[in-house]
Order: C-alpha cells, then sequence, then structure tokens
C-alpha cells in the first residue's frame, strides 16, 4: 500500500503580506492614480496561464467602473503591468481606450515578482505557480531566499514540479506528472493507491478516454491532497 511522502510536498503557500500591506510598498513612491491609454501598456511578468470567466468582472465595471486601478510601472515611453491583467482585457472588450492605474515605482530586479505578491497565492493554479517559480529562479536569476523572503514560498517545494511548459501546457504537465507519481507511488493494474491518516483512496483512470485538461485536474487534486 502506497504512501505519500509528505517530506516532498510540504504547506507552503503561506501568505508574508496582505494586498493591504503590499501596497505599503508603494506609500512613499506611488504617484497619484492617473488615467493611462490602453495601447501605452506592455506585459510583464504573467503567473496566470489558464483563462477564467470574465463575465462577472466585465458586468462590475459595466455597472460600477473600475472600482480598483490596475498597478503599473513606467517602462521608456510605456507602463509595464504589474497587476490587473482581467481588468485591462476588459477594458479592451468595452473597446476603451484607456484605464485608470497607480503607478509605482519598482526596480527592474523586483518586478517579476510583483504580480504573485499583489495577489493571494490561493488564487493561482499550482501548475501556473510552479511554473512562476521556474521562470524567477531559471530566468530571472533570483535566488531562493529572495523569492521566499517576497512570496512565502520555498523553491525546493516546487520544484519536482517544475517542467518545460511549451505550448500544450496541460499535456506536458500530465507527461511529467505521471512520472513523478511513479516515484511516489505504486500504481497496480492501472490504479493508483493512495492513504494518508486512516483516508485510503483508490483512483483508476482510462488514459484512452480522459481527456488532458481532466487528467490536469485530477492530478492537482492529487497534489493538494498531499499538502493536507
Amino acid at each position: 500500500m502506497a504512501k505519500v511522502d509528505l517530506s516532498r510536498f510540504k504547506q507552503n503557500a503561506k501568505r508574508t503580506l496582505s494586498k493591504k500591506e503590499t501596497h505599503g510598498i508603494f506609500k512613499h513612491t506611488s504617484e497619484r492614480i492617473q488615467t493611462v491609454p490602453l495601447e501605452a501598456l506592455r506585459d510583464g511578468v504573467k503567473v496566470r496561464l489558464f483563462s477564467k470567466d470574465l463575465t462577472p468582472l466585465q458586468k462590475s465595471i459595466e455597472t460600477l467602473g473600475q472600482l480598483e486601478p490596475i498597478v503599473v510601472r513606467r517602462v521608456g515611453e510605456g507602463y509595464e503591468i504589474l497587476d490587473g491583467y482581467r481588468r485591462v482585457e476588459v477594458a479592451k472588450t468595452l473597446q476603451k481606450a484607456d484605464i485608470a492605474a497607480e503607478i509605482v515605482e519598482v526596480e527592474d530586479g523586483e518586478a517579476p515578482l510583483m504580480p504573485f505578491i499583489l495577489n493571494a497565492p490561493e488564487s493561482f493554479d499550482i501548475i501556473e505557480t510552479a511554473l512562476f517559480l521556474r521562470r524567477l529562479h531559471n530566468e530571472f536569476a533570483i535566488s531562493e531566499e529572495a523569492i521566499y523572503e517576497k512570496t512565502g514560498l520555498k523553491l525546493a517545494d516546487y520544484k519536482e514540479l517544475f517542467f518545460d511548459p511549451g505550448d500544450e501546457v496541460l499535456e506536458r504537465f500530465n507527461a511529467h506528472f505521471e512520472a513523478l507519481l511513479k516515484r511516489h507511488f505504486r500504481i497496480v493494474r492501472g490504479e493508483l493507491d493512495i492513504e494518508k491518516n486512516g483516508v485510503r483512496i483508490k483512483v483508476a483512470m482510462d488514459n484512452a478516454q480522459a481527456d488532458a485538461r481532466t487528467k490536469a485536474e485530477l492530478y492537482r487534486f492529487i497534489y493538494k491532497l498531499s499538502l493536507l
């Protein structure tokens, strides 16, 4: 009977800064909220890979207006988005020319961290979080200590989830996670047997029938179980 190796999957997404506290970073460096042309915006580092239903947000903006400004920093003649991609997308859908933005001063080395710091960690999918941390460390050369200090996440707890995303993110994640499962679980006749603290779950999957999204959802569920 196989058991999860909990030492490899510890609870790690503890929030170190609330959004209110995070905005305190900008208290002395923020300009007044301005109206910024949408055409002047440029993408920064994105955490989200999977689209969410924007209908509720769009209805809110249509009814009440934009209640919260996006957060940007000046880069050359334009502005790099640090937080608010969904609000920008809705503004474009509504064919607006500009958007309310809080313009802040953030160093180049800090900017890649902001999209995560300015949001609740639980709002991101585990695939998005793992690939974001991988990018911070590999592409931007941010140390494990700095990542933990700013995000509350330990790189070591996610390293086994790192994979090369390519174009087909879900397919690549599934292939990576299947290999990972084989190192931590015993799979007998295609059935995955999981036991923890007196709770036992058996999972059988028909690889020929399961689509990539469904498999990924199952693997994310298994990962979350291991964190309990």
